[in-house]
């Protein structure tokens, strides 16, 4: 990674323009066809269920491919994703995957993923100075981001609400500061609790 990070950086230097005679002259640092330059990096969040230990990672990676020839430093036309592939997860479908991942541990997925919602609208995370993963989690389970429906005067008790609705409902319950840990009994677990830890400041 640093002979590469050294490479990228000598290229930058050496990419640029040189003035002599009146004349301008541009010299191209140019590498062998089939050169990448490549970003890897990762999230692992420790879990700890009952009776198992498990990390949960995210890893992400960009991959650039380097000038082999001065045609590639002008600009190239690339088609846009077409919408109809549907690769984007929308935010709902994540809820139902994380609901369906829980469910593979013997937990009640929907259940712990509305206590989990509601738990972080209940006690915000520290404000003041939160952690990157703190960001993260308040930034994904707080759906109203990016869900819109109207509850209106619906409670959790109603009978017809859809997941969105119950997720939406879930975090009003806790930012009114209802007990989430009594609501959603169900979920014997606090996700949560399993990467975060409350502070009481006095």
């Amino acid at each position: 990674m640093n002979n590469a990070r050294n490479v990228f950086v000598f290229w930058l230097l050496a990419f640029g323009y040189c003035h002599g005679h009146g004349i301008s002259k541009r010299y191209y640092l140019l590498f062998p066809r089939g050169t990448v330059f490549q970003f890897t990096y990762g999230l692992t969040v420790p879990l700890v269920l009952p009776r198992r230990s498990i990390n949960f990672s995210f890893c992400f990676q960009s991959q650039y491919n380097m000038p082999f020839n001065v045609s590639n430093f002008y600009p190239q036309t690339i088609a846009v994703r077409a919408h109809e592939n549907k690769f984007d997860l929308t935010r709902v479908k994540f809820y139902e995957y994380l609901a369906s991942f829980l469910e593979s541990f013997g937990l009640r997925g929907e259940e712990c993923t509305l206590r989990t919602v509601c738990e972080v609208a209940e006690i915000p995370m520290y404000e003041t100075d939160e952690t990157l993963l703190e960001k993260i989690a308040s930034f994904v389970f707080t759906p109203s981001v990016g869900l819109k429906a109207d509850i209106g005067n619906k409670t959790l008790e109603d009978d017809g609400l859809d997941f969105t609705e119950r997720l939406l409902l879930a975090e009003k319950y806790g930012r009114d500061g209802k007990n989430c840990e009594k609501k959603f009994s169900d979920c014997i677990v606090s996700i949560l609790d399993l990467f975060t830890e409350l502070y009481v400041v006095r």
